[in-house]
Protein backbone atom coordinates (compact mmCIF):
# COMPACT_ATOMS: atom_id res chain seq x y z
CA UNK A 1 0.00 0.00 0.00
CA UNK A 2 1.54 3.18 -1.29
CA UNK A 3 1.97 5.64 1.51
CA UNK A 4 0.69 9.49 0.93
CA UNK A 5 3.07 12.33 0.60
CA UNK A 6 2.83 15.57 2.54
CA UNK A 7 1.09 17.48 -0.11
CA UNK A 8 2.66 21.24 -0.27
CA UNK A 9 -0.36 22.79 -0.34
CA UNK A 10 -1.03 21.83 3.39
CA UNK A 11 2.46 22.95 4.33
CA UNK A 12 1.68 26.15 2.70
CA UNK A 13 -1.52 26.32 4.23
CA UNK A 14 0.07 25.74 8.30
CA UNK A 15 2.20 28.10 7.06
CA UNK A 16 -0.46 30.71 6.23
CA UNK A 17 -2.54 29.65 9.18
CA UNK A 18 0.52 30.10 11.88
CA UNK A 19 0.32 33.90 10.14
CA UNK A 20 -3.02 34.46 10.70
CA UNK A 21 -3.08 33.09 14.04
CA UNK A 22 0.06 35.86 15.11
CA UNK A 23 -2.06 38.78 13.33
CA UNK A 24 -5.60 37.78 15.26
CA UNK A 25 -3.53 37.43 18.65
CA UNK A 26 -2.05 41.37 17.66
CA UNK A 27 -5.67 42.66 16.39
CA UNK A 28 -7.20 41.43 19.88
CA UNK A 29 -4.28 43.27 21.87
CA UNK A 30 -4.44 46.58 19.90
CA UNK A 31 -8.71 46.02 19.98
CA UNK A 32 -7.92 45.78 23.55
CA UNK A 33 -5.85 49.06 23.81
CA UNK A 34 -8.00 51.23 21.63
CA UNK A 35 -11.48 50.64 23.71
CA UNK A 36 -10.21 49.51 27.07
CA UNK A 37 -12.30 49.23 30.33
CA UNK A 38 -11.64 51.82 32.42
CA UNK A 39 -9.54 51.32 35.38
CA UNK A 40 -7.62 48.26 33.63
CA UNK A 41 -4.18 49.20 34.55
CA UNK A 42 -5.31 48.03 38.47
CA UNK A 43 -6.36 44.37 37.21
CA UNK A 44 -4.19 41.56 38.01
CA UNK A 45 -1.43 40.95 35.01
CA UNK A 46 -2.57 36.88 34.42
CA UNK A 47 -6.05 38.89 33.75
CA UNK A 48 -4.68 41.38 31.14
CA UNK A 49 -3.52 41.17 27.79
CA UNK A 50 0.25 41.20 28.80
CA UNK A 51 0.58 37.50 29.42
CA UNK A 52 -0.26 37.34 25.75
CA UNK A 53 2.10 40.33 24.73
CA UNK A 54 5.03 38.58 26.73
CA UNK A 55 4.20 34.87 26.07
CA UNK A 56 1.78 33.97 23.82
CA UNK A 57 3.21 36.29 20.87
CA UNK A 58 6.94 35.52 21.74
CA UNK A 59 6.39 32.25 21.77
CA UNK A 60 4.11 32.10 18.26
CA UNK A 61 6.51 34.41 16.41
CA UNK A 62 9.25 31.73 17.65
CA UNK A 63 7.36 28.86 16.50
CA UNK A 64 6.64 30.60 13.19
CA UNK A 65 9.82 31.32 12.23
CA UNK A 66 10.53 27.54 13.24
CA UNK A 67 8.04 26.96 10.85
CA UNK A 68 9.69 28.99 8.59
CA UNK A 69 13.09 27.31 8.56
CA UNK A 70 11.24 23.40 8.37
CA UNK A 71 9.35 24.65 5.44
CA UNK A 72 12.54 25.26 3.75
CA UNK A 73 13.84 22.15 4.76
CA UNK A 74 10.37 20.47 3.42
CA UNK A 75 11.07 22.48 0.00
CA UNK A 76 14.96 20.75 -0.22
CA UNK A 77 13.35 17.65 0.59
CA UNK A 78 13.43 16.38 4.36
CA UNK A 79 10.45 16.39 5.75
CA UNK A 80 11.84 15.37 9.40
CA UNK A 81 11.64 19.40 10.46
CA UNK A 82 8.02 19.93 9.10
CA UNK A 83 7.04 16.99 10.89
CA UNK A 84 8.38 17.80 14.51
CA UNK A 85 7.51 21.25 13.58
CA UNK A 86 3.80 20.19 13.65
CA UNK A 87 3.43 18.10 16.39
CA UNK A 88 4.69 21.23 18.15
CA UNK A 89 1.51 23.27 16.95
CA UNK A 90 -0.36 20.27 17.67
CA UNK A 91 0.04 21.50 21.05
CA UNK A 92 0.13 24.92 20.48
CA UNK A 93 -3.51 24.96 22.89
CA UNK A 94 -1.59 24.07 25.85
CA UNK A 95 0.86 27.16 25.28
CA UNK A 96 -1.82 29.62 25.23
CA UNK A 97 -3.92 28.48 28.11
CA UNK A 98 -4.52 31.84 29.26
CA UNK A 99 -6.82 34.46 30.00
CA UNK A 100 -8.70 35.77 27.37
CA UNK A 101 -11.69 37.05 29.15
CA UNK A 102 -10.22 40.83 28.48
CA UNK A 103 -10.42 40.36 24.39
CA UNK A 104 -13.88 41.14 22.74
CA UNK A 105 -16.08 38.26 21.64
CA UNK A 106 -14.73 38.85 18.28
CA UNK A 107 -11.68 38.39 19.07
CA UNK A 108 -12.07 35.71 21.44
CA UNK A 109 -14.09 33.82 18.08
CA UNK A 110 -11.32 34.57 15.61
CA UNK A 111 -8.32 33.51 17.78
CA UNK A 112 -10.14 30.72 18.82
CA UNK A 113 -10.91 29.70 15.21
CA UNK A 114 -7.56 30.52 14.31
CA UNK A 115 -5.77 28.14 16.91
CA UNK A 116 -8.47 25.24 15.73
CA UNK A 117 -6.95 25.88 11.82
CA UNK A 118 -3.50 25.65 12.70
CA UNK A 119 -3.89 22.25 15.17
CA UNK A 120 -6.21 20.91 12.60
CA UNK A 121 -3.29 21.45 9.27
CA UNK A 122 -0.56 20.51 11.82
CA UNK A 123 -1.79 17.32 12.81
CA UNK A 124 -2.90 16.22 9.47
CA UNK A 125 1.05 16.87 8.62
CA UNK A 126 1.99 15.08 11.67
CA UNK A 127 -0.41 12.05 11.22
CA UNK A 128 0.94 11.53 7.45
CA UNK A 129 4.77 12.73 7.82
CA UNK A 130 4.96 10.54 11.30
CA UNK A 131 3.39 7.61 8.80
CA UNK A 132 5.77 8.52 6.39
CA UNK A 133 9.04 8.19 8.61
CA UNK A 134 8.13 5.50 10.66
CA UNK A 135 7.38 3.28 7.40
CA UNK A 136 11.33 2.77 6.62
Amino acid sequence: MAMKMIDPDLVIALEHASSELIIQVRKAIYDFYQDSASGWEQWEKWRTPKPWEERVLTNLERYHNDLQAARKAYDEGDIRPIVYEAAAYAGLSKDMEFDDNWMSEQNQIAVHQAVREVAVLASQIHRLGYALLTQA
